[in-house]
């Protein structure tokens, strides 16, 4: 019990350590054929007391045409904190999976019928991050996509570009080698050397956001199928960042991937 509770509070530090504090950022929503639905700016703010165990999330969202709304929640490591990562205040059937690097997973570890199934994946370098989200609907069809790229709040310029449509693909290219972190369905941590490594998989739909982002995922997932959404960052011309979710032939999820890649040359 108690390795399953030390690594339950160490998913939940991962993610805290790395991502308080005000992250500035663009939010760009698509349909599932890649048009533009919506685009509009934000700040996402997450404060703790001393000892992290209570956390308050701020998202502030402000519009093209003026109009701002937002959205507040708290946290709490006694309510939050589970053992199969730690809940959403908005939504107990959600879970997060965090590594220590500022990449992590709000997913659901299993499929239900006649659920929404949404998911987030982040990816980050330091003090600027992003990530892609997907929703399917209740009868398991891709109902939109979106690319999230942010920085934090002191940074004078954002590293990021204005673009916000969807760019023509590209190749990822070969020769890349790193190291594989795993987060299985119990929140156990291993690491394994390896090569970019993501399977393409039938009915799959291939995102190219800007920035060279890129988000794959099924078209329409179905129960007792496996599946992996994914998502590529292509961070420098010799840096690669992976991030997979997997779920097995259950509808359950099996484990979380990042991968840190380098180019090699001859």
């Amino acid at each position: 019990m108690k390795e399953r509770e030390s690594a339950a509070i160490q998913n939940w530090n991962s993610f805290w350590n790395f991502h308080l504090g005000a992250w500035n950022g663009r939010w760009s929503r698509y349909q599932p054929n890649g048009k533009l639905s919506e685009t509009f700016s934000s700040k996402r703010s997450f404060s703790s007391d001393q000892d992290k165990k209570l956390i308050n999330q701020l998202n502030q969202y402000l519009y093209d045409d003026g109009q701002q709304s937002e959205k507040d929640w708290n946290y709490s490591l006694l309510e939050h904190c589970k053992q199969d990562g730690f809940m959403h205040p908005a939504s107990d059937y959600m879970r997060g999976l965090a590594f220590k690097n500022g990449a992590a997973a709000w997913l659901v570890p299993q499929i239900i019928p006649n659920q929404y199934f949404p998911m987030e994946l982040f990816l980050a370098n330091k003090n600027i991050r992003l990530s892609v989200g997907m929703l399917y609907g209740l009868n398991g069809t891709l109902e939109r996509t979106a690319c999230i790229r942010e920085q934090r709040n002191h940074l004078a310029e954002s590293p990021w570009t204005d673009d916000v449509q969807i760019i023509p693909a590209w190749d990822t290219g070969s020769n890349w080698r790193g190291i594989t972190h795993i987060i299985d369905a119990e929140l156990q941590r291993s690491k394994v050397k390896g090569t970019l490594e993501i399977p393409v998989q039938p009915g799959e739909k291939i995102y190219f956001f800007p920035d060279n982002i890129v988000l794959r995922c099924p078209e329409q997932i179905t129960l007792n199928k496996p599946f992996s959404v994914s998502s590529i960052w292509l961070d420098s011309s010799y840096k690669l960042r992976t991030i997979m979710a997997t779920y097995g032939a259950d509808s359950r999820l099996i484990d979380v991937r990042l991968q840190h890649l380098s180019r090699q040359t001859a």
